[in-house]
């Protein structure tokens, strides 16, 4: 189960998001060595604002399995701000174009077939989102390893430009449709009978 965090239910997921950005920092800088500003043992970032939406893989009783971000290309994201290199006609920007940023499984998920699973799953959840908040595309950055499984889940994908180091990894920028028959496909490619995405609305005051 996917759960939808938007600013307005965001008081439900306070443990869950704090063990996410604790997630972060095990996968992004301690294991793959990306330059990226820590508090003690958390990463988050100038992007984790009000304005975000988190994918959070959670099942009943049990923690946090991965998680995704995403951000309006309206507002500053971390394509246009931090890799518009990576884009070689300019870095797409529209009130429909969102970016899907900080996929991370969990650190205990070690096994390659689990991680590809759960990668089908965050794709499968973003386009849902995507159709629910009316995008038309989203646009992302993979690593070399993360490229071509993105690449061959099923949704409709072009490169933005040419791939570019950065610290240990070669990253490349994508642009995915958004539309049911793309979400349909990666249904298809990993094996996802039903929708994912849960929201849970906020605990009204009283």
């Amino acid at each position: 189960m996917l759960h939808l965090v938007t600013a307005d239910n965001r008081e439900l997921y306070r443990a869950e998001l704090l063990e996410m950005h604790r997630q972060r920092k095990a996968i992004f800088v301690d294991d793959l060595g990306w330059p990226l500003e820590c508090d003690g043992d958390v990463e988050c970032d100038a992007f984790d604002t009000l304005g975000a939406l988190y994918l959070l893989a959670l099942e009943e009783g049990e923690t946090l399995g991965g998680s995704a971000r995403l951000l309006p290309s309206t507002q500053p994201h971390l394509l246009g701000a931090v890799f518009p290199e990576l884009c070689e006609e300019g870095v797409p920007i529209d009130d429909t174009i969102w970016e899907a940023t900080r996929f991370c499984p969990a650190p205990g998920i070690a096994v390659p077939e689990r991680r590809r699973a759960l990668l089908g799953k965050i794709i499968a959840g973003i386009l849902e989102a995507g159709l629910l908040f009316g995008m038309t595309q989203v646009t992302f950055v993979a690593s070399a390893a993360l490229k071509p499984l993105a690449l061959a889940a099923g949704w409709s994908v072009r490169p933005l430009g040419a791939s570019r180091r950065y610290g240990r990894e070669r990253i490349s920028a994508f642009v995915a449709d958004v539309d049911a028959a793309g979400l349909r496909r990666v249904r298809e490619r990993y094996g996802l009978h039903a929708p994912l995405l849960r929201y849970l609305p906020a605990r009204k005051a009283a």
